[in-house]
């Protein structure tokens, strides 16, 4: 049949029109659910594989417009060279159909968000095409296979060894470009091979930047100087003993990389070969021992030089900042993954993830408060009991001692949080080595006499009063560092109106109590955890979303559209006040840091200018409690926001 002798009804050149109209949104719906079981939203990926699929449906329209009835077959011939090109990158039978059916789904589900119903002519197009291209794929590949039955069995041979081994193999061609990776990268990274084939280990693609590739001591990796570009550079193998990964999980994995170039009969280059093996569990040991060492280091760094804590705090709060900013888009962007079926699990694992982290910001955020030194304060004693506890934890693992903690309700009482975590972890410490081996130290705490109290007891042999009296002479212990912190830690104790209290005893071996005098100024309201309150009625029409950060910004607008709301953003509080006046919204989200003026200055004027406005301070700083109180915003979120509670604060 030539072109153009094919007929085709009215509403078979409409579904024509809108194959070519709507194609490159057709190929990114595609591309985006296609990627979506992926650890990471691969831009390059998605990138490549969107414009493979918008050139096959303008490919389709095409042929329906020439040849009318017969274009879905001939359509469906057309793609056995797709076929072929998708056989060669290593992508299997089943993916390549898989890819298909979900391209003829996101056709019809962009023409269910634009009209009614198909008709009968469009479905029958449709199904054809959709079949012809299926069949013709399989064909592809089965010709393949029986044309090539025995380098077939060959390289089955070859899979189910490199199946068995436990070195991760890519396949880099002579421009660089992943053409082969072994499934076993997926057990390695969390990764699949389809992520890497078709990507460069270079800083364009965007896959070195995901992969967060460090040198053993976490130093990044310039993509230059990975192993497979310097093998392609001096043409010589490269060998690296510990390469840091980060995994899809969000930890580290510690790699041997190898990279060997590969030369043809004529010495050409034609390309590198390199081997991953996993070294993790031969690092991870003296990994933990080098954390527990610098956080010791760290500890008597931040006693003995107090004076630098408020410049520390100050930077800090300032790095908790950005993090809440990078957290927040990440808990926005889970959101969506929420959707997608089979991602459930993979979500609840980042979720969790992304709480531990939350909660690391949010003690970096505790030291921006941190009194100046002679400054004591009112004091939450139950954190540093916690943070105690999750330093000597390691050390304890190490000596087959465990700690049986019993942690009872403490009230605010008044203190230095520095001081303290290093008497605690002094005395925890002191326990540790003088309690049996496969027993357990109680550390227990609560309230007595209206005082708050941390009583630890080791169960080892009996110190005498001598004994005691020297674990807290500095230079009379046998561990002159800890005896530091056990002397200065009872001296800011007794500062504060406290006491530390030593006894022992056959029946139970050796105690340690720490009373600490209740902070006067700490009444039942400043104690309480303020609950969130009610959104107001009604539904926000139409939200102002105020961040200087765009991919913030970005998802939050998302999240108020997926609820079928509007959104308009706003990078400066300049542009927010003009946005505000010219729109009238009926809600605003409102970052607190802003590069022209102070976030608290746009909250004032918004209220100003509209009383009636719904405003929301969203922000990954604190909100202290005077600030709350002076009531300029109705609410206040803190990154990362809970999108559930923001959606029912916005009625939506």
């Amino acid at each position: 049949m030539l072109p153009g002798e094919g007929q085709l009804s009215a509403g078979s050149y409409e579904l024509v029109e809108f194959l070519r109209q709507e194609a490159e949104r057709i190929a990114r719906f595609t591309a985006r659910v296609v990627t979506a079981d992926l650890p990471v939203g691969g831009t390059g990926t998605r990138r490549r594989l969107r414009l493979v699929y918008e050139e096959q449906i303008l490919e389709l329209a095409r042929h329906l417009d020439l040849y009318g009835d017969e274009g879905p077959r001939l359509y469906g011939e057309s793609q056995r060279r797709y076929a072929a090109t998708r056989l060669s990158q290593g992508v299997n039978l089943r993916d390549s159909l898989d890819e298909r059916a979900l391209l003829h789904d996101s056709i019809v589900e962009i023409w269910s968000m634009r009209h009614d119903s198909f008709s009968p002519e469009m479905i029958r197009l449709l199904t054809s095409a959709f079949a012809e291209a299926t069949a013709q794929i399989g064909d592809v590949y089965l010709t393949y296979q029986r044309a090539e039955s025995a380098a077939f069995q060959e390289a089955a041979l070859l899979e189910t060894i490199v199946h068995h081994l436990n070195e991760a193999i890519f396949v880099f061609e002579r421009d660089g470009v992943v053409s082969y990776t072994t499934p076993i990268i997926e057990t390695l990274l969390g990764y699949p091979p389809r992520l890497f084939v078709g990507n460069r280990f270079d800083k364009n693609s965007g896959l070195v930047e995901r992969l967060d590739i460090r040198d053993r001591v976490g130093a990044p990796i310039a993509p230059d100087d990975l192993v497979n570009n310097v093998a392609f550079r001096t043409r010589a193998p490269q060998h690296v003993e510990g390469m840091r990964i980060r995994r899809a999980d969000g930890t580290d994995a510690v790699v041997e990389a190898h990279a060997s170039p590969v030369f043809d009969e004529e010495q050409e280059l034609r390309g590198v070969v390199m081997t991953l093996r996993d070294r993790s569990d031969l690092y991870r040991q003296t990994e933990a021992l080098e954390e527990a060492f610098r956080d010791r280091r760290e500890m008597h760094a931040r006693l003995l030089a107090r004076s630098r804590l408020e410049a520390v705090g100050s930077l800090a709060g300032s790095a908790a900042h950005a993090l809440n900013n990078q957290l927040n888009v990440i808990a926005l962007r889970l959101r969506r993954l929420q959707e997608v079926p089979g991602a459930a699990e993979e979500v609840e694992e980042i979720e969790r993830s992304v709480r531990e982290i939350t909660h690391l910001v949010g003690r970096l955020q505790e030291l921006e408060a941190a009194p100046r030194l002679g400054e004591p304060g009112p004091m939450d004693a139950a954190k540093v009991v916690v943070e105690a506890l999750a330093m000597v934890r390691p050390e304890f693992d190490g000596r087959q001692v465990d700690v049986h903690a019993t942690l009872g309700e403490m009230d605010l009482v008044m203190g230095d949080p520095e001081p303290l975590l290093t008497l605690l972890v002094a005395l925890l410490a002191g326990a540790r080595d003088a309690c049996p081996v496969g027993s357990a130290v109680d550390l227990e705490t609560g309230m007595e006499d209206d005082q708050a109290v941390i009583r630890i007891t080791d169960h080892g042999p009996p110190l005498s009063e001598r004994e005691m009296n020297q674990l807290f002479e500095p230079l009379a212990g046998a561990t002159e560092d800890r005896s530091l912190s056990l002397s200065s830690g009872r001296a800011a104790v007794a500062r504060w109106g406290g006491a530390v209290e030593a006894e022992s005893s056959e029946a139970w071996g050796n105690r340690f109590t720490i009373r600490l005098q209740l902070a006067a100024a700490a009444t039942e309201e400043e104690r309480k955890v303020e609950k969130p309150r009610a959104a107001p009625a009604g539904r926000a029409r139409l939200v102002l979303v105020v961040d200087d950060d765009p991919d913030n910004a970005a998802m939050l607008a998302d999240l108020i559209e997926g609820a079928e709301g509007e959104a308009l953003t706003a990078a400066t509080g300049t542009e927010a006040l003009e946005d505000a006046a010219r729109s009238k919204p009926d809600a605003a989200l409102v970052d607190l840091l802003l590069p022209d003026m102070k976030g608290w200055e746009v909250v004032r004027r918004l209220r100003e200018e509209l009383p009636d406005l719904r405003i929301a301070v969203v922000s990954g700083l604190a909100v202290g409690r005077e600030e709350r109180e002076r009531g300029e915003a109705d609410e206040y979120f803190r990154k990362p926001v809970d999108s559930d509670e923001v959606l029912h604060f916005l009625g939506l």
